[in-house]
């Protein structure tokens, strides 16, 4: 197989089945050859074990999108759709739905194909996204049936990163993203975890300050007529954990009970009780972004499961 360089690489927090979807947002580079999109076993495994049951290829020389398969060592399968990639150019959105016995795919909007599965949804653990991209900024992994969730299922226009997750959170689950910062090295990023019945709602506002070097918590929780205002502010007794501003970092997410704790690059570095009771099982996936200049690009999001306590889920963050 071809090397390409990576540009997103996810795992799934739940195996896939009938009636999931992905819903994944990114931009081409000017001058792009291609880029690609597999669902498929462990990236790294062998060549000689690796399946890859769904494989998108984005080829602007051709104008075509061609989708196949990795089975037994060999590209199969192949079907080619004529497809104007100079749409790819501009922010777009991939649609992946996962039905009875076929993937069902659009463009912006607008159906491409179906394509047959050959081998168990289940078996398909990681998602790899790779070629000619400035970057990938959703990649939302959702469920639209037996029924929706999370049930508010938008991508707003500030985000830099949405990874919403098919299923409630529970104690032990870890969520670790890596990335790296671009832009105003004076500006902030913000991590929220939202309440899925009311995106407004923030049982989150994690915000790393680079112009006054602190890491803020809080939620923002307080009914103030029909909208939301922020709670008090917890900044702690954290040493400031970035010394440099481009410098590719990890960040891990435990969820414990009522609270999550949370790490950088191996480092344990405070936790926050959830300020709404019995939260957690209404808690959806990450949203990022940037102010005051700060671009984030997060390259990877790794879903893990450990004791309800999250015993060392810091190490998960190296």
């Amino acid at each position: 197989m071809g090397k390409v360089s990576q540009v997103f690489r996810s795992n799934f927090a739940e195996h896939l089945r009938f009636g999931h979807c992905f819903e994944i947002c990114g931009k081409a580079k000017e001058g792009a050859k291609s880029f690609h999109i597999s669902l498929g076993t462990d990236i790294l495994a062998s060549e000689e074990n690796l399946k890859i049951g769904l494989h998108f290829v984005a080829d602007f020389e051709a104008n075509q999108i061609i989708l196949r398969k990795f089975l037994n060592q060999k590209w199969c399968e192949e079907e080619r759709y004529d497809c104007e990639t100079s749409q790819f150019f501009q922010e777009f959105r991939i649609y992946i739905a996962l039905a009875d016995g076929k993937f069902h795919l659009s463009i912006n909007g607008q159906a491409l194909a179906s394509y047959n599965y050959s081998i168990r949804l289940s078996l398909l653990t990681v998602m790899n996204i790779s070629g000619d991209l400035e970057y990938i900024r959703q990649m939302d992994h959702r469920k639209y049936f037996p029924y929706i969730w999370p049930p508010i299922q938008i991508l707003e226009d500030r985000l830099q990163f949405s990874a919403d997750v098919p299923m409630p959170f529970e104690s032990g689950n870890v969520v670790c993203i890596s990335a790296q910062l671009e832009g105003n090295e004076s500006g902030r990023f913000i991590v929220h975890l939202r309440n899925i019945w009311d995106m407004e709602r923030q049982e989150l506002h994690f915000s790393v300050r680079f112009d006054t070097r602190t890491v803020v918590r809080t939620s923002k929780t307080i009914v103030e007529e029909e909208h939301y205002s922020f709670d008090v502010e917890d900044a702690g007794d954290i040493e400031f954990p970035f010394a440099e501003f481009n410098a590719p970092f990890k960040l891990a997410f435990g969820f414990v009970e009522n609270k999550v704790k949370i790490a950088k690059d191996g480092v344990a570095l405070c936790q926050f009780a959830f300020r709404t009771p019995n939260v957690l099982p209404f808690v959806g996936g990450l949203k990022i972004f940037g102010i005051d200049g700060v671009q984030v690009k997060v390259s990877e999001i790794e879903y893990t499961k450990l004791d309800a306590s999250c015993t060392d889920f810091e190490n998960l963050s190296q």
